[in-house]
């Protein structure tokens, strides 16, 4: 990694990964997986996926915002994990709306997904959201080898294998979630 932070191991430095985050790496990854999950402490100021990578030298390509969606029909209200590459929009209104047959879909209240998530704002992961939640991934966040995302607590960031995201629940890639900034 050509970057400006300092990852480490993360068994070493469980107090820089939120515990939902932790518990999910330690369930579902094998100890020879999680020996190539890090962690590095950063400066909150820049936990902002931009921010982050201009501050901190990483290429745009690898580091990965996750956005947590309620999608809406009726009465029934779903909650879905959006993962795009930084510096790429959430395509919610057509492409989620679409895809989960939808009436509406809009970012979901920050008290609800902290409340539900465990972590914390600006540091919303993947890995450990509730079970029932489905996770969409853009193919674009794929074409890395390693990914940096946030690890639940403001404080600090993971890098781990894209690959790795295949393993969680309900994944599913969808193509066309992300959208280039005009």
């Amino acid at each position: 990694m050509d970057n400006n932070l300092d990852f480490k191991k993360i068994e070493e430095n469980k107090h820089l990964l939120a515990e939902t985050t932790y518990d999910c790496i330690k369930n579902l990854f094998s100890k020879e997986e999680q020996e190539n999950i890090l962690v590095a402490e950063i400066d909150s100021e820049y936990m902002d996926g931009i921010k982050l990578c201009e501050h901190y030298n990483i290429d745009m390509k690898s580091g990965v915002n996750c956005l947590i969606c309620e999608c809406k029909r009726g009465e029934n209200k779903s909650y879905v994990a959006l993962l795009v590459p930084t510096g790429y929009k959430y395509n919610m209104s057509s492409t989620v709306r679409k895809y989960t047959n939808s009436r509406m879909v809009s970012v979901a209240s920050l008290d609800y997904v902290l409340e539900k998530t465990k972590m914390e704002y600006g540091s919303i992961n993947p890995i450990g959201l509730p079970q029932e939640w489905k996770i969409f991934i853009d193919p674009k966040v794929l074409e890395v080898d390693r990914i940096i995302c946030g690890s639940g607590l403001q404080k600090s960031k993971i890098s781990l294998p894209s690959k790795y995201l295949s393993k969680l629940n309900n994944v599913e890639i969808l193509e066309n979630l992300a959208r280039e900034v005009d």
